[in-house]
C-alpha cells in the first residue's frame, strides 16, 4: 500500500500541473484525454485522503455510480446476462 505521504505528493503535483493547464492551457489542451484522467485521479485521491465524502464521491459529480448501475441493467436487459460481480 503506498504511504499517504506518497498519496498527498502525487495530488499536489497534479493540482499544480491542472492549475496551469487549466489558466494557461488551450480548449484542446484542456479537453486532451490525458489531462483529463489526470484530474478525475486528484478527485478520486481526495476521496481515498478523506478529503471528499464517499456520498460526494459516488454522486453524479464525480463517479456516478448510479449512472454505472443503470448501464449494467441495461446491459443485462440486452444481452439477457446477469451482473453476478464475479463475471
Amino acid at each position: 500500500m503506498r504511504s499517504e505521504q506518497e498519496i498527498r505528493r502525487l495530488k499536489e503535483e497534479l493540482e499544480k500541473l491542472a492549475g496551469f493547464i487549466g489558466i494557461f492551457g488551450t480548449e484542446r489542451e484542456l479537453s486532451d484525454a490525458t489531462f483529463q484522467f489526470g484530474c478525475n485521479v486528484s478527485v478520486a485521491l481526495d476521496w481515498v485522503l478523506e478529503k471528499t465524502t464517499t456520498e460526494k464521491f459516488t454522486g453524479d459529480t464525480y463517479l456516478f455510480l448510479e449512472r454505472v448501475k443503470e448501464i449494467t441493467r441495461e446491459i443485462e436487459m440486452r444481452t439477457g446476462e446477469k451482473f453476478t460481480g464475479d463475471n
